[in-house]
């Protein structure tokens, strides 16, 4: 199932990304980008280059991270993503890239389950850090 899914995000993803011009005629789709990606160095700074996958399994050197972004929402990796594939479906905008965005947002909802779930198995701590922050969006989901 994890394979189904990261093949679903990657493909979505690429069709997206592949479609943006990312020139000076979206302003606002290319700073919401940039927004993702900056979002998404913060988490691999936080969480180091190591800890890094696109599969929802657990690596064996895991450690639970709430420091950086990790404070605020336990998956700013996937917030990165959709911020970044937000801006880049707005550049230009086309229903069909609407489209895909929601289903990279089913995915990586599907895979927060995966994740958290064994986040949960192996760290004590992971509820109380769960009801501490939002999943994707700091105060709101």
């Amino acid at each position: 199932m994890s394979r189904l899914l990261v093949a679903i995000q990657v493909v979505a993803s690429a069709a997206i990304v592949l479609s943006a011009r990312p020139t000076g005629e979206y302003p606002i789709g290319m700073t919401i980008a940039a927004a993702g990606i900056a979002l998404g160095a913060w988490a691999i700074a936080s969480m180091g280059i190591r800890s890094v996958s696109v599969m929802p399994e657990l690596k064996s050197q895991t450690q639970l991270t709430t420091t950086g972004p990790y404070r605020f929402i336990r998956h700013p990796m996937y917030t990165a993503l959709l911020t970044f594939t937000a801006g880049l479906a707005f550049s230009p905008f086309a229903i069909w890239k609407l489209v895909l965005w929601a289903i990279i947002l089913a995915v990586l909802i599907a895979k927060a389950k995966i994740e958290e779930q064994q986040l949960r198995d192996r760290f004590p701590e992971y509820d109380r850090y769960a009801q501490q922050t939002k999943r994707f969006l700091p105060y709101i989901l």
